[in-house]
């Protein structure tokens, strides 16, 4: 079972960085999490693909990777964040602030990785693979998200006689850095959004938040 995340606590007083890894590049400190973020996505990459290859061996490679994208994603990774409540204590800048930047899906998946490269840092490898194995890898994958874009497909060529249509657009922050934003539309009606590193990742984000939907209008 997932422990329970506290952001304070045993982990504060253990992970000096983990201030570092609340703060968000709009701060203006100078020193922001956007490098913690940066080696925590490959941190959080190896450790799922090594509790995947543990616990699913009967799994083809195809299945493997689905299963891994299911959680390396800026959808899944924003989600846990607001599970841990840390978006409270996120660090940010005035503009973004007020432009509601702790709920934006692109900066809590930052803060995210950012959390696991800063237990890297300051506690060794096998400290940060534990952590993500007790409050990142769920109890159960939901086979749905191992591949959000087909199943939604398949929902809507049900449905609805049509196939979903994904509008991806790109755009650089002060710093360079591209992120991608894609929405899906359903029968012309925005089903869900979402954000990602790539067409790709965004472009399933959007699927999952559009599948998550469908399964609360249908609770």
């Amino acid at each position: 079972m997932r422990r329970p995340f506290t952001i304070t606590g045993v982990e504060l007083s253990t992970t000096p960085r983990l201030e570092e890894a609340l703060t968000h590049s709009s701060y203006g400190t100078g020193k922001d999490n956007r490098h913690l973020a940066f080696l925590g996505d490959v941190i959080l990459a190896l450790a799922v693909s090594l509790h995947i290859i543990k616990n699913y061996p009967h799994l083809s490679i195809g299945r493997m990777t689905q299963m891994r994208s299911s959680i390396i994603n800026a959808h899944f990774l924003s989600e846990t964040a607001r599970s841990w409540n840390a978006q409270k204590l996120l660090k940010l800048g005035k503009g973004e602030r007020q432009s509601g930047g702790e709920e934006k899906e692109s900066i809590l998946a930052e803060m995210a990785e950012a959390v696991i490269g800063a237990f890297y840092l300051d506690n060794g490898y096998e400290s940060a693979v534990q952590f993500v194995e007790n409050y990142i890898i769920p109890d159960t994958f939901n086979i749905e998200y191992w591949n959000a874009k087909g199943k939604l497909q398949e929902i809507s060529l049900r449905n609805e006689g049509e196939l979903p249509v994904y509008i991806t657009t790109s755009e650089s922050d002060i710093h360079n850095k591209i992120q991608f934003k894609s929405y899906v539309k359903i029968n012309g009606i925005i089903s869900g959004n979402g954000e990602g590193k790539n067409k790709k990742e965004a472009e399933e984000s959007a699927a999952q938040c559009a599948l998550a939907k469908l399964r609360k209008s249908s609770e």
